[in-house]
């Protein structure tokens, strides 16, 4: 599903928050079931923020891989329990990138791609702080019309 100028304008918002973070980030995507992922990337040599299209170098990894890590007694045939440990964040480590991926409201998950040199567990800590701060808020802007679409 197409996403309408109030949404994009959220996403573009959010986007700024995030990449104010740290210089280290050279990607942020945004993507909830059933809807079109958002995604901004950082211009390596202006350090401006753009929206840009979803590439294989700027997709978000599968949810599933954060339902496994979620999930992490089902995998081993135990009883399905409440794990006391919640699950803060996923670190992929690639070659020449690592992405950190988090939960984003109920059915979303957003990612950030920073330099391998970058202090991964901070940057994921104040990450989640502002995606803990911003979901209830901008989610509701950035899927505003769905419901309107039905």
């Amino acid at each position: 599903m197409r996403l309408s100028g109030k949404e994009k304008a959220a996403f573009a918002l959010l986007a700024q928050e995030v990449f104010a973070l740290d210089t280290a980030i050279q990607w942020f995507a945004l993507q909830k079931a059933g809807r079109e992922p958002c995604c901004a990337q950082r211009d390596a040599e202006t350090g401006g923020v753009f929206a840009a299209a979803t590439t294989p170098d700027t997709e978000l990894v599968d949810p599933l891989v954060l339902m496994l890590a979620e999930d992490r007694n089902g995998l081993h045939g135990q009883e399905k329990s409440r794990d006391p440990h919640r699950l803060l964040f996923v670190v992929l480590a690639y070659t020449e990138v690592v992405e950190i991926v988090a939960r984003f409201g109920r059915y979303g998950h957003a990612g950030v791609a920073v330099n391998r040199h970058a202090d991964v567990y901070t940057l994921a800590r104040k990450l989640l702080e502002l995606l803990d701060h911003r979901t209830e808020e901008t989610y509701s802007l950035v899927h505003a019309d769905e419901n309107a679409a039905t």
